[in-house]
């Protein structure tokens, strides 16, 4: 793959990784209570699952489970209760004062809980294995060698992951200056939830 192609390729993958879904919302509602570092580190879970759907799909086994109903919708059906259990766990969480002051420094151990709950919401969405079967295909010259070009495009996608992961966190920090009240805490909860919730919904109406 040629400079000037991979160039070309970097805003639409960025474009892709842009896109408005429940990992992005996890990074915004983490950007609001932990802080940009701590939401782009959690990060790493979608991007550990992203690897996992990449190497499936560059084996075949994605086009697999893309064309069968049954595994198709074992994968989706897990996504959405997953879900929906963040959307009822998000909307019933305490009103918790946020500390604009608060150190982005955390430790290993208490990044654990972010990265496993990108990890769970990326890899059971069965869209995110269509987009590896489907799209970057398109992206690969074939008269060229493809392990190579693979690898480009997937690290590639990995880093605009967690380019859109920091900019919805850094989004959601910016809200902080607006809770200022329980009210407003429980009201940006409850919208948070909510997107859980629809994106639960669109994932159980969606199919091959």
């Amino acid at each position: 793959m040629s400079f000037s192609v991979w160039l070309a390729l970097v805003p639409f993958l960025t474009l892709l990784a842009l896109t408005p879904g429940p990992n992005n919302v996890t990074s915004m509602y983490n950007g609001i209570y932990q802080g940009v570092l701590p939401a782009t580190i959690g990060a790493t879970g979608r991007n550990l699952a992203f690897v996992i759907l990449m190497s499936v799909s560059a084996v075949g086994l994605g086009a697999v489970i893309v064309s069968s109903a049954f595994w198709f919708n074992v994968v989706k059906w897990f996504g959405v209760f997953y879900l929906l259990y963040l959307g009822i766990k998000t909307w019933r969480a305490p009103v918790t004062q946020v500390d604009e002051t608060s150190s982005f420094s955390r430790s290993s151990s208490s990044m654990l809980p972010l990265i496993r709950q990108e990890f769970f919401i990326a890899i059971s969405n069965p869209k995110a294995i269509l987009i590896f079967t489907a799209i970057f295909p398109q992206l690969i010259d074939v008269a060229m060698p493809l392990a190579p070009q693979f690898f480009i495009i997937g690290i590639t996608f990995l880093l605009a992951e967690y380019f859109s992961a920091c900019m919805y966190a850094y989004f959601g920090m910016q809200l902080r200056r607006y809770l200022s009240s329980a009210r407003w805490i429980s009201r940006v909860n409850k919208a948070i939830a909510s997107l859980f919730i629809f994106a639960g919904s669109v994932l159980a109406s969606s199919s091959r």
